[in-house]
């Protein structure tokens, strides 16, 4: 389950660099607020290099705490991700709810 969250977590960053709406990227939104457009970033950075690690509670501990923050700040308007934006948006929104999943599947894994 390790990999699936480190799959989820590329899929997001990459979404990040990737149009949202009208050819601006989230990336680019980073002029009018640094901060928050940066969260967004590590939130789905963390999870892709967990995902590498040895250990899936670890990767599931770190990908429950980026892809919920990711949920947070999208609220309901993930679906309209999904429906509506571009590409970019797409990405981002899949990878925040996948990634949110297998995290969760990842503390029911049996413990070798």
């Amino acid at each position: 389950m390790k990999k699936a969250i480190a799959l989820f977590g590329v899929l997001g960053v990459v979404g990040c660099f990737l149009p949202l709406i009208g050819g601006i990227s989230m990336f680019d939104l980073r002029h009018l607020e640094a901060l928050p457009v940066y969260l967004l970033l590590a939130a789905f950075a963390a999870p892709m290099i967990a995902g590498l690690a040895d250990k899936t509670a670890i990767a599931s501990i770190i990908g429950t705490i980026g892809f919920g923050y990711v949920l947070y700040k999208f609220g309901f308007d993930t679906l309209d991700l999904v429906l509506e934006a571009g590409i970019g948006g797409k990405m981002m929104a899949v990878a925040a709810v996948g990634g949110f999943a297998s995290s969760l599947i990842g503390f029911a894994e049996k413990k070798a």
